[in-house]
């Protein structure tokens, strides 16, 4: 017999937690270790992880690529956003072996990244190096940020 622990709903959340409870029944559905089963994308935020650098003149956009080749790989200018693209393909052997467990991602994945207004979106001011499995690519600005200390006034 399953127990449904009882807890306290406010007035705005009894149907988020109506909600979650369902989908937690569905994909538990009497095993609770059966979500920690399912392939590793599915707990996944973004597939391939994206980090965003500023330095003083330009923004550096850095993305794990293990096991792709610079063709496999796409970088598109579309407004003020930069749209990354690629495919990482399941190429298994079958010599003897059997996988048991597969962590590595693979499959289509499309990334976009959204950069400020005073970035320089031109073709041909955008570098992308890919070395070592890590894409770089490196966007201009048109002038450096501003910065300035703003005073905060009582009342």
């Amino acid at each position: 017999m399953n127990l449904t622990p009882w807890r306290r709903r406010g007035m705005v959340q009894p149907f988020a937690s109506d909600i979650d409870d369902l989908f937690n029944r569905f994909w538990n559905n009497g095993d609770s270790d059966l979500v920690s089963h399912l392939p590793e994308v599915f707990h996944a935020r973004g597939f391939p992880a994206v980090n965003i650098a500023e330095t003083e003149g330009s923004f550096c956009i850095t993305m794990d690529c293990p096991g792709l080749d610079e063709k496999d790989i796409q970088v598109e200018a579309m407004g003020t956003n930069l749209v990354i693209s690629g495919e990482r393909k399941w190429e298994e052997e079958k010599k003897g072996k059997e996988y048991r467990r597969v962590e590595s991602q693979y499959g289509k994945f499309e990334r976009m990244v959204a950069l400020p207004t005073n970035v320089r979106l031109e073709p041909g001011k955008i570098d992308a190096a890919y070395k070592k499995g890590v894409l770089s690519i490196t966007v201009p600005k048109l002038e450096k940020t501003p910065a300035a200390k703003i005073p905060v006034h009582a009342g």
